[in-house]
């Protein structure tokens, strides 16, 4: 029997908290409280069982900080981890573009991105039927640093995810 879960699993991070002066944006780097809330979610996916086969990352400090302590409280599991300048530059459109391409045989894939974005990709995915209403409500609105969207699909591939698809099952925050 396979240790893959059943179905698919998305998982939609924004950063921890930042610092908020520095020689550029992309610069930016976590303050205490943003590294500590990375390892929150990295210890709740420890204690959900949960651990990424696929990562992608923004190039930015803050996002690549974010995903270096959230693997380090997962016990550093081996993944395929991409930073890409599309995360910390693209809208919605561009980051389910990237969410499309990735390999079928990866079934929990994490994304460490930016708002609006991560937000507004769970809105756009998250179905009104079977979502977590107060879950659903709160990415309508936006999230707060360093929290995360679990979301699900029993999709085959990561080409068929589409709107309203997914059910989003919870926001964790860290």
């Amino acid at each position: 029997m396979s240790d893959e879960p059943p179905s698919r699993i998305l998982l939609l991070m924004r950063h921890g908290k930042a610092e908020s002066d520095a020689a550029s944006d992309m610069e930016r780097v976590l303050t205490d409280r943003g590294h500590s809330q990375a390892r929150l979610i990295g210890d709740y996916l420890c204690a959900q069982g949960v651990r990424p086969s696929c990562v992608l990352v923004s190039s930015a400090a803050r996002t690549q900080e974010t995903w270096s302590d959230v693997h380090a409280s997962l016990g550093s599991p081996e993944c395929s981890v991409s930073v890409l300048d599309e995360l910390y530059h693209g809208g919605v459109r561009d980051v389910l573009a990237l969410i499309r391409e990735v390999e079928d045989s990866c079934r929990v894939l994490l994304v460490v991105g930016h708002e609006p974005t991560m937000s507004q990709l769970a809105a756009y995915l998250g179905n009104d039927d079977d979502s977590d209403p107060a879950s659903l409500a709160q990415v309508r609105i936006g999230v707060p640093t360093g929290s995360m969207s679990v979301l699900t699909s029993s999709a085959d591939s990561w080409k068929d995810v589409a709107e309203e698809e997914l059910n989003l099952l919870t926001l964790v925050r860290g």
